[in-house]
């Protein structure tokens, strides 16, 4: 990494450091003051440019830029199109940074993982500036918050809420992600309490890192979905293809049949299909629409009146079925009706689809 350096000498009361971290000046966060740091005054003496009070920049030239080093998002994905959207009409949303300075005050040792020449770094903002890069542009417009890289926890925690709340990581990602965020706060319950995620997401969400290495690699590549390999750490490798592939033809097959406004908006196609599969019903529809010429009853193929009277009698007395009303009023009440209603295979679909509705609720509950 590049340094700037100032040529006078320092006078017999100024402090000699050593140490790199300690000449750092001290940092704040959005548009405030703050005090110059060593770099900044550095500059200053060279360039002639004030640096007292001098408030963050709004736009900085991109070059000054660089990718975090501790980013817990490796994937990049769709930079053609934002690309383009960058040369058409600008980047619309600021990318969050932190400077250099605040970086390394409590990271001196890692100086040599920045990109050369910069002097600030993304906190949230990657694919953006990856972007901007692409589209040739010139600068960008940032927003400085240096308290973001106060400590590790602080940094990573700022990446994975920014990358989660816009889905911008893969299960996998996440899952190392929140494996490093549990360890910091020391439990789940802390990191559920600190995310505004419940328990059982982070649960089910880290179980992803003891799946097999080859499911890992079909999720990270898009070749399956979470839905196929949720909560399956606690089967063997071979069991746990073996359900993937199970629920990912189960997915197929629901997808394959016709959906309820198919069915509303082409009904004639639905009744097709219902005698293609039940040739039986057919036969009855077909006995519907062409009745066979009514013939004359006999005599003596009349009921009594008195066997008439027991036959209805005995219809009135058989007993109708019950038709279940759904309490939707009452959680535990549904829950026992879907425990006893439901084979194993649909609760767990139930389970999943109940999870991501929770997972969309609480992102967008925390989401600034």
């Amino acid at each position: 990494m590049r340094t700037v350096r100032s040529h006078p000498r320092p006078g017999p009361g100024d402090q000699q450091v050593s140490s790199k971290a300690k000449n750092l000046g001290t940092g704040s966060s959005f548009g405030q003051a703050r005090p110059v740091s060593a770099r900044r005054a550095a500059i200053g003496a060279a360039t002639g440019a004030p640096t007292t009070g001098v408030p963050d920049p709004t736009e900085l030239p991109v070059s000054q830029i660089g990718q975090n080093p501790d980013n817990p998002r490796e994937q990049l994905r769709d930079l053609d199109s934002l690309a383009d959207s960058i040369r058409e009409i600008g980047l619309i949303n600021a990318i969050t940074v932190a400077s250099i300075d605040a970086y390394l005050r409590e990271r001196p040792d890692r100086a040599g993982d920045v990109e050369d020449g910069v002097l600030y770094i993304v906190i949230d903002g990657h694919r953006r500036l990856e972007a901007a890069r692409l589209a040739g542009a010139p600068t960008v417009r940032v927003s400085v918050d240096n308290a973001l890289v106060s400590t590790d926890e602080a940094l990573l925690e700022a990446a994975f809420v920014a990358n989660v709340h816009r889905d911008d990581m893969n299960p996998l990602e996440q899952a190392q992600a929140l494996q490093t965020l549990v360890k910091f706060y020391g439990s789940q319950n802390k990191a559920s309490k600190r995310l505004g995620m419940a328990q059982s997401t982070i649960s089910s969400k880290l179980s992803v890192l003891d799946l097999d290495p080859q499911l890992q690699a079909d999720l990270v590549e898009g070749r399956r979905t979470i839905e196929h390999v949720r909560n399956l750490s606690k089967l063997t490798p071979a069991e746990q293809v073996q359900q993937a592939d199970a629920r990912a033809a189960a997915s197929d097959r629901k997808r394959a049949q016709p959906s309820d406004l198919s069915r509303r908006d082409n009904p004639e196609q639905t009744e097709d299909l219902s005698r293609r599969d039940n040739p039986e019903q057919t036969e009855d529809l077909s006995r519907r629409d062409n009745p066979a010429p009514a013939t004359k009853a006999r005599p003596d193929d009349l009921p009594s009146p008195r066997e008439a009277h027991a036959d209805a009698g005995e219809k009135a007395a058989s007993p109708q079925k019950a038709v279940v009303k759904m309490p939707w009023y009452d959680g535990d009440k549904v829950a026992d009706l879907v425990l006893q209603k439901m084979d194993a295979n649909q609760r767990e679909r139930l389970l999943e689809r109940l999870l991501a509705a929770h997972d969309r609720s609480a992102a967008s509950q925390s989401a600034p």
